[in-house]
Protein backbone atom coordinates (compact mmCIF):
# COMPACT_ATOMS: atom_id res chain seq x y z
CA UNK A 1 0.00 0.00 0.00
CA UNK A 2 3.09 2.31 0.88
CA UNK A 3 4.28 1.22 -2.51
CA UNK A 4 1.20 2.37 -4.05
CA UNK A 5 0.66 5.78 -2.84
CA UNK A 6 4.27 6.81 -3.62
CA UNK A 7 3.49 5.58 -7.43
CA UNK A 8 0.81 7.59 -6.99
CA UNK A 9 2.38 10.08 -6.06
CA UNK A 10 5.27 10.73 -8.02
CA UNK A 11 3.76 9.32 -11.49
CA UNK A 12 6.57 7.33 -12.37
CA UNK A 13 7.44 3.51 -10.93
CA UNK A 14 11.34 4.88 -11.33
CA UNK A 15 11.08 7.94 -9.17
CA UNK A 16 8.92 5.48 -6.70
CA UNK A 17 11.88 2.96 -6.72
CA UNK A 18 14.34 5.78 -5.77
CA UNK A 19 12.58 7.15 -2.66
CA UNK A 20 11.52 3.82 -1.42
CA UNK A 21 15.23 2.34 -1.94
CA UNK A 22 13.97 -0.16 -4.14
CA UNK A 23 14.27 -1.58 -7.57
CA UNK A 24 12.20 -0.44 -10.49
CA UNK A 25 10.99 -4.02 -10.97
CA UNK A 26 10.12 -4.55 -7.10
CA UNK A 27 8.07 -1.59 -7.28
CA UNK A 28 6.42 -2.52 -10.63
CA UNK A 29 5.97 -6.03 -9.00
CA UNK A 30 4.55 -4.87 -5.95
CA UNK A 31 1.72 -3.02 -8.08
CA UNK A 32 0.67 -5.58 -10.24
CA UNK A 33 0.20 -7.97 -7.18
CA UNK A 34 -2.02 -4.96 -5.59
CA UNK A 35 -3.75 -5.09 -8.67
CA UNK A 36 -4.47 -8.66 -8.51
CA UNK A 37 -5.32 -9.17 -5.05
CA UNK A 38 -7.86 -6.32 -5.43
CA UNK A 39 -8.94 -7.11 -9.03
CA UNK A 40 -8.55 -3.76 -10.51
CA UNK A 41 -6.55 -2.02 -12.63
CA UNK A 42 -5.04 1.32 -10.31
CA UNK A 43 -3.36 2.75 -13.00
CA UNK A 44 -3.43 3.80 -16.54
CA UNK A 45 -0.10 3.47 -17.92
CA UNK A 46 1.85 5.53 -21.00
CA UNK A 47 5.21 6.26 -21.77
CA UNK A 48 6.13 8.64 -19.66
CA UNK A 49 3.94 9.36 -16.47
CA UNK A 50 1.06 6.66 -15.13
CA UNK A 51 -2.44 8.41 -13.59
CA UNK A 52 -4.65 6.77 -11.65
CA UNK A 53 -7.59 5.30 -13.07
CA UNK A 54 -11.35 5.75 -11.24
CA UNK A 55 -11.24 2.82 -8.96
CA UNK A 56 -7.16 3.70 -8.12
CA UNK A 57 -8.13 7.18 -7.26
CA UNK A 58 -10.99 6.19 -4.88
CA UNK A 59 -8.19 3.55 -3.43
CA UNK A 60 -5.35 5.99 -3.20
CA UNK A 61 -7.78 8.41 -1.07
CA UNK A 62 -8.57 5.58 1.21
CA UNK A 63 -4.76 4.00 1.18
CA UNK A 64 -3.83 7.77 2.78
CA UNK A 65 -6.09 7.65 5.31
CA UNK A 66 -4.84 4.40 6.63
CA UNK A 67 -1.49 5.01 6.11
CA UNK A 68 -1.89 8.15 8.41
CA UNK A 69 -3.60 5.87 10.77
CA UNK A 70 -0.59 3.78 10.76
CA UNK A 71 1.92 6.61 11.27
CA UNK A 72 0.17 7.93 13.87
CA UNK A 73 -0.32 4.71 16.34
CA UNK A 74 3.52 3.97 15.19
CA UNK A 75 4.21 8.18 16.63
CA UNK A 76 2.19 7.49 19.63
CA UNK A 77 4.25 4.37 20.36
CA UNK A 78 7.32 6.22 19.59
CA UNK A 79 6.72 9.06 22.36
CA UNK A 80 8.09 6.61 24.96
CA UNK A 81 11.35 7.39 22.89
CA UNK A 82 13.08 10.99 22.85
CA UNK A 83 14.67 10.09 19.41
CA UNK A 84 13.30 12.00 16.30
CA UNK A 85 13.30 9.55 13.70
CA UNK A 86 12.68 8.71 9.90
CA UNK A 87 12.61 11.23 7.13
CA UNK A 88 11.61 14.84 6.97
CA UNK A 89 11.46 16.38 3.35
CA UNK A 90 11.67 20.34 3.70
CA UNK A 91 11.01 23.19 1.16
CA UNK A 92 11.78 26.94 1.12
CA UNK A 93 12.34 29.94 -1.14
CA UNK A 94 16.14 30.09 -2.28
CA UNK A 95 17.60 33.00 -1.08
CA UNK A 96 15.23 33.29 2.69
CA UNK A 97 16.09 29.70 2.40
CA UNK A 98 20.01 29.60 2.11
CA UNK A 99 20.81 32.65 4.38
CA UNK A 100 18.26 32.18 7.35
CA UNK A 101 16.51 28.64 7.10
CA UNK A 102 19.60 26.32 6.29
CA UNK A 103 21.52 27.09 9.51
CA UNK A 104 18.44 26.65 11.48
CA UNK A 105 17.68 23.45 10.04
CA UNK A 106 21.56 21.92 10.11
CA UNK A 107 21.25 22.17 13.97
CA UNK A 108 18.24 20.76 14.04
CA UNK A 109 20.00 17.82 12.24
CA UNK A 110 22.75 18.13 14.76
CA UNK A 111 20.42 17.66 17.20
CA UNK A 112 18.62 14.94 15.95
CA UNK A 113 20.83 12.38 14.42
CA UNK A 114 18.72 9.92 13.21
CA UNK A 115 16.38 11.94 11.50
CA UNK A 116 17.55 12.20 7.52
CA UNK A 117 16.64 15.48 6.35
CA UNK A 118 16.30 16.62 2.87
CA UNK A 119 16.01 20.84 2.37
CA UNK A 120 15.06 21.69 -1.25
CA UNK A 121 15.35 25.66 -1.85
CA UNK A 122 12.92 26.12 -4.58
CA UNK A 123 11.25 29.31 -5.64
CA UNK A 124 8.26 27.80 -6.93
CA UNK A 125 5.66 27.10 -5.30
CA UNK A 126 6.12 22.95 -4.66
CA UNK A 127 3.00 20.45 -4.74
CA UNK A 128 3.50 19.09 -0.61
CA UNK A 129 0.83 15.90 -1.41
CA UNK A 130 2.91 14.61 -5.00
CA UNK A 131 6.44 15.83 -3.46
CA UNK A 132 6.21 14.24 -0.11
CA UNK A 133 7.03 17.47 1.41
CA UNK A 134 6.41 17.62 5.43
CA UNK A 135 7.12 21.51 5.76
CA UNK A 136 6.89 23.95 3.68
CA UNK A 137 8.34 27.84 4.23
CA UNK A 138 5.72 30.00 1.75
CA UNK A 139 5.65 34.00 1.35
CA UNK A 140 2.63 36.14 0.83
CA UNK A 141 -0.90 35.36 0.22
CA UNK A 142 -1.75 31.24 -0.09
CA UNK A 143 -3.40 30.46 -2.37
CA UNK A 144 -6.49 27.65 -1.61
CA UNK A 145 -5.75 23.92 -1.05
CA UNK A 146 -6.31 21.27 1.20
CA UNK A 147 -3.47 22.30 3.23
CA UNK A 148 -2.98 23.82 6.86
CA UNK A 149 -0.83 26.55 7.30
CA UNK A 150 0.04 29.36 10.04
CA UNK A 151 1.48 32.54 9.85
CA UNK A 152 4.57 32.83 11.94
CA UNK A 153 5.90 36.22 10.76
CA UNK A 154 5.96 39.48 8.63
CA UNK A 155 9.06 41.63 7.45
CA UNK A 156 9.20 44.80 5.34
CA UNK A 157 10.19 45.00 1.82
CA UNK A 158 11.70 48.38 0.83
CA UNK A 159 12.81 50.16 -2.11
CA UNK A 160 17.02 50.06 -2.41
CA UNK A 161 19.70 51.68 -4.55
CA UNK A 162 23.84 51.53 -4.42
CA UNK A 163 25.17 55.29 -3.11
CA UNK A 164 27.02 55.08 -6.80
CA UNK A 165 23.69 54.17 -8.68
CA UNK A 166 21.83 57.56 -6.93
CA UNK A 167 25.26 59.92 -7.23
CA UNK A 168 25.94 59.12 -10.83
CA UNK A 169 21.47 59.34 -11.58
CA UNK A 170 20.38 61.44 -8.55
CA UNK A 171 17.62 60.42 -5.86
CA UNK A 172 14.12 59.59 -6.86
CA UNK A 173 11.88 62.42 -5.10
CA UNK A 174 8.11 60.62 -5.45
CA UNK A 175 7.32 57.29 -7.23
CA UNK A 176 6.79 58.91 -9.81
CA UNK A 177 10.13 59.67 -10.81
CA UNK A 178 10.71 56.09 -10.29
CA UNK A 179 9.67 55.67 -13.99
CA UNK A 180 12.91 57.75 -15.40
CA UNK A 181 15.21 55.16 -13.08
CA UNK A 182 16.43 52.07 -14.41
CA UNK A 183 14.68 49.14 -12.19
CA UNK A 184 16.06 45.63 -10.91
CA UNK A 185 12.96 43.32 -10.22
CA UNK A 186 12.14 39.64 -9.67
CA UNK A 187 11.42 37.98 -13.07
CA UNK A 188 8.14 36.50 -12.12
CA UNK A 189 6.69 39.90 -10.50
CA UNK A 190 3.31 39.82 -11.27
CA UNK A 191 2.50 43.61 -11.69
CA UNK A 192 5.65 43.52 -14.16
CA UNK A 193 6.25 47.40 -15.05
CA UNK A 194 4.48 48.72 -12.34
CA UNK A 195 5.22 48.44 -8.76
CA UNK A 196 2.10 48.60 -5.96
CA UNK A 197 3.41 51.17 -2.93
CA UNK A 198 2.26 51.87 0.23
CA UNK A 199 3.16 55.52 1.63
CA UNK A 200 1.67 58.57 3.91
CA UNK A 201 -1.40 59.19 1.59
CA UNK A 202 -1.99 55.86 1.27
CA UNK A 203 -1.81 52.86 -1.56
CA UNK A 204 -0.12 54.38 -4.93
CA UNK A 205 0.94 52.77 -8.56
CA UNK A 206 4.77 53.19 -9.64
CA UNK A 207 5.68 53.19 -13.51
CA UNK A 208 8.74 51.75 -13.62
CA UNK A 209 11.11 50.54 -16.56
CA UNK A 210 12.93 47.04 -15.96
CA UNK A 211 16.42 46.79 -17.08
CA UNK A 212 17.99 43.70 -14.95
CA UNK A 213 15.22 40.57 -14.51
CA UNK A 214 16.36 37.75 -12.84
CA UNK A 215 15.07 34.54 -10.71
CA UNK A 216 17.16 34.55 -7.71
CA UNK A 217 17.22 37.36 -4.46
CA UNK A 218 21.12 36.98 -4.22
CA UNK A 219 21.71 37.67 -8.04
CA UNK A 220 19.07 40.80 -7.68
CA UNK A 221 20.99 42.15 -4.72
CA UNK A 222 24.27 42.00 -6.10
CA UNK A 223 22.72 43.84 -9.11
CA UNK A 224 21.58 46.33 -6.63
CA UNK A 225 25.21 46.81 -4.97
CA UNK A 226 26.83 47.11 -8.46
CA UNK A 227 24.54 49.82 -9.22
CA UNK A 228 22.58 48.44 -12.34
CA UNK A 229 19.17 50.66 -10.47
CA UNK A 230 16.07 50.45 -7.86
CA UNK A 231 14.92 47.76 -6.85
CA UNK A 232 12.47 46.10 -4.16
CA UNK A 233 14.62 44.30 -1.36
CA UNK A 234 13.15 42.05 1.79
CA UNK A 235 14.21 43.22 4.73
CA UNK A 236 16.03 39.78 6.40
CA UNK A 237 17.91 39.59 3.23
CA UNK A 238 19.75 43.52 2.40
CA UNK A 239 19.56 44.50 6.43
CA UNK A 240 23.61 43.49 6.44
CA UNK A 241 23.87 45.93 3.15
CA UNK A 242 21.86 48.48 4.19
CA UNK A 243 24.43 48.45 7.68
CA UNK A 244 27.54 48.14 5.25
CA UNK A 245 26.20 50.97 3.20
CA UNK A 246 26.45 49.03 0.06
CA UNK A 247 22.43 49.69 -0.26
CA UNK A 248 21.08 52.60 0.93
CA UNK A 249 17.04 52.62 1.20
CA UNK A 250 15.47 54.63 -1.62
CA UNK A 251 11.88 56.72 -0.81
CA UNK A 252 11.81 56.21 2.98
CA UNK A 253 8.31 57.19 3.29
CA UNK A 254 7.13 54.42 0.80
CA UNK A 255 7.52 50.71 0.85
CA UNK A 256 5.65 47.50 -0.67
CA UNK A 257 2.93 45.66 1.46
CA UNK A 258 4.37 43.99 4.29
CA UNK A 259 5.22 39.99 3.05
CA UNK A 260 3.62 37.23 5.46
CA UNK A 261 5.72 33.47 6.13
CA UNK A 262 3.85 30.93 6.73
CA UNK A 263 4.99 27.40 7.67
CA UNK A 264 2.45 24.95 5.68
CA UNK A 265 1.62 21.42 5.85
CA UNK A 266 -0.79 18.75 4.83
CA UNK A 267 -2.87 18.12 7.74
CA UNK A 268 -3.14 18.94 11.08
CA UNK A 269 -5.26 15.67 11.84
CA UNK A 270 -1.98 14.11 12.80
CA UNK A 271 1.00 15.97 12.72
CA UNK A 272 4.07 13.81 13.51
CA UNK A 273 6.30 14.41 16.26
CA UNK A 274 9.51 15.44 13.63
CA UNK A 275 7.25 18.08 12.05
CA UNK A 276 5.93 19.70 15.50
CA UNK A 277 9.35 19.27 16.61
CA UNK A 278 11.20 21.40 13.64
CA UNK A 279 7.99 23.89 13.63
CA UNK A 280 8.71 24.97 17.38
CA UNK A 281 12.56 25.17 16.52
CA UNK A 282 12.31 26.80 13.09
CA UNK A 283 9.70 29.73 14.78
CA UNK A 284 12.49 29.73 17.77
CA UNK A 285 15.18 30.11 15.13
CA UNK A 286 13.31 32.63 13.52
CA UNK A 287 12.95 35.11 16.21
CA UNK A 288 16.94 36.02 15.70
CA UNK A 289 16.53 36.96 12.65
CA UNK A 290 16.72 40.64 12.38
CA UNK A 291 14.00 42.13 9.89
CA UNK A 292 11.17 39.71 11.18
CA UNK A 293 8.47 40.90 13.23
CA UNK A 294 7.01 37.32 14.86
CA UNK A 295 3.27 36.91 14.95
CA UNK A 296 1.42 33.90 17.03
CA UNK A 297 -1.57 32.96 14.69
CA UNK A 298 -3.18 29.58 14.99
CA UNK A 299 -3.30 27.16 11.94
CA UNK A 300 -6.15 27.44 9.33
CA UNK A 301 -7.22 25.76 6.08
CA UNK A 302 -5.95 27.07 2.56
Amino acid sequence: MKTFVRVAERGTLSAAARELGLTQPAVSQQIAALERHLDLRLFQRSTRRLALTEGGETYYQHARHILQAVDEAEESAGELSAALRGNLRLHAPVGFGQTHLSPIVIEFQRLHTELVIELVLDDRVADLIAEGVDVAIRFGELKSSELIARKLATFERILVASPDYLARHGSPQSPQDLASHRHVRFLWTPQGEAIPLLGPKGPVTAPVRSTFLANNAFVLNDALCAGLGIGGAQMPLVQPLLEESRLVRVLPEYAYAPMDIHVVYPTSRFLPRKVRAFINYLEAGLAGVAGLRMVRNPERYV
